[in-house]
């Protein structure tokens, strides 16, 4: 597989010139080129195939009334959530039982987690949290009344009659409501996604592939937790790839192959949750209820100025693949942005070029004409779109396994001069690499272990869409 870079001159030169006009700089030169003193590829080679590398079961557990049930796998949790003849309620205490058996230091390890993304969202905010508790109690009664009672349920069996917000390390009812709409009440952080189809793929199916770039926690500590959370309910049934306890939806995919994940697209105004509500429980909304990817997409963009933050949302279904550019009332009511649901036909903003037909980038910035400009001056998604722009003109058809090579190619955490001012698409935040692939329904996640990102992870096989259900 050829491997292409963008020249080290216009990394630097994105990396060191001014915000004005920074799109512009795609097309800057410097006065004479610099020369790097690190080598961008890695050194390590691994032979990727097409198929995911399997997982072998450490355990497994079942509750009494086998409404959850867990294998425990040497990376993740496989949990599986059976709805179809229980209440929501009964379901939430079910997997909370199961999380406290099968992560006895559930307390230790994510309530950290908590209390920094509550100190990124309020830097400021002392030792009185009834501002995040205000925050969070108007999304939660925003939700529909079936998330309601299985996030009642999970509390009750995880934190009994534990409540408030406080760092004591034991998580209560209020900060695990919290943990289940830290996108939305606190803020995501960055990724990337790319859908390649018919003459950019050897089969002509579609392969998806999504880049989650996620708060690790102290000391990795959210590594642990990986799971992928099959909820069955006749035909809402759906997958999450998100971690033990939480029952949104970070990244999903559906029976009928609708595949949807969460992407920030930060417009940097003041955020506002009265009277809004959760996308990522709309995400997992149009999981259980659509079929078709544009269907799923329409849904989000229709409903984009109730959400909080701006953001995006790649959706594909293996026939088309869409970017739900989420542009919420901050936005419209200043006139700055409007929804959009990007395809790869719509017509991009100024000096944003994507070369390859059968192809579809998603980064975290909106991109459509017209649409809110948070692109320029941001050069970690003007450096990342513009990698994978070359990655993927440079060759002429991709298997599964040519994009586990193209997506792995970087050196994980590059440093200049002590500074990381060179932007990766493989990056020292990477928690989970999905890969859907629409010709065999196998489903590949490279989940980040332990020890931080690695250069070349092991995709492991988490199995087929097709047969979850």
């Amino acid at each position: 597989m050829k491997k292409k870079f963008l020249p080290i001159a216009l990394m630097m030169c994105i990396a060191l010139t001014s915000c004005n006009g920074a799109v512009a700089t795609l097309n800057t030169g410097l006065d004479a080129p610099v020369k790097p003193i690190a080598d961008y590829f890695t050194d390590e080679v691994v032979e990727y195939t097409n198929e995911g590398t399997p997982s072998e079961i450490v355990g497994e557990y079942g509750t009494e009334d086998d409404i959850c049930h867990v294998i425990i796998y040497e990376e993740y949790f496989d949990v599986t959530l059976n709805e179809t003849d229980c209440t929501p309620y009964e379901a939430g205490l079910a997997y909370g039982q199961a999380v406290r058996i099968l992560c006895p230091d559930i307390d230790e390890a994510m309530e950290p987690y908590i209390f920094e993304n509550i100190r990124g969202a309020f830097p400021d905010i002392g030792d009185d949290y009834t501002p995040v508790e205000d925050r969070m109690f108007s999304l939660f009664s925003s939700l529909d009344e079936h998330y309601r009672q299985e996030i009642s349920g999970l509390c009750e069996a995880m934190c009994g009659d534990v409540h408030g917000i406080c760092p004591d390390n034991v998580i209560s009812v209020e900060e695990m409501m919290l943990m289940q709409m830290v996108p939305d009440a606190l803020r995501p952080t960055a990724c990337s996604g790319l859908s390649l189809w018919g003459s950019k793929t050897e089969t002509g199916d579609m392969i998806t592939l999504r880049c989650l770039e996620w708060n690790l926690g102290s000391d990795n500590s959210m590594t642990k937790v990986h799971t992928v959370l099959h909820i069955v309910n006749g035909d809402k049934s759906f997958t999450a790839f998100s971690f033990i306890g939480l029952l949104d939806v970070i990244s999903g995919i559906n029976d009928d192959g609708v595949f949807a994940a969460m992407l920030d697209a930060n417009c940097e105004l003041p955020y506002d949750s009265e009277g809004r509500t959760c996308y990522s429980f709309a995400i997992r909304h149009i999981l259980e209820e659509y079929d078709t990817a544009e269907e799923a997409g329409r849904y989000m963009v229709d409903n984009a100025e109730s959400f909080t933050f701006a953001h995006n949302v790649l959706i594909t279904d293996g026939d088309e693949a869409f970017c739900a550019e989420d542009a919420p009332a901050q936005l419209t009511e200043a006139g700055m942005g409007q929804p959009v649901l990007r395809d790869s036909s719509t017509p991009l903003m100024e000096d944003v070029q994507w070369d390859s037909p059968d192809s579809f980038c998603v980064v975290n910035t909106f991109l459509s004409e017209g649409n809110f400009d948070n692109m320029s001056g941001s050069y970690h998604n003007l450096v990342r779109f513009a990698k994978y722009n070359e990655w993927v003109a440079a060759e002429d058809q991709f298997s599964v396994a040519d994009l586990k090579d193209m997506m792995t190619q970087e050196v994980v955490d590059t440093r200049l001069y002590g500074l990381p001012i060179i932007y990766n698409v493989h990056r020292d935040n990477l928690t989970q690499m999905i890969i859907v692939d629409y010709d065999t329904g196998n489903v590949q996640v490279a989940f980040t272990g332990i020890d931080g990102v690695t250069d070349k992870p092991v995709f492991t096989d988490v199995g087929n869409y097709t047969g979850w259900y």
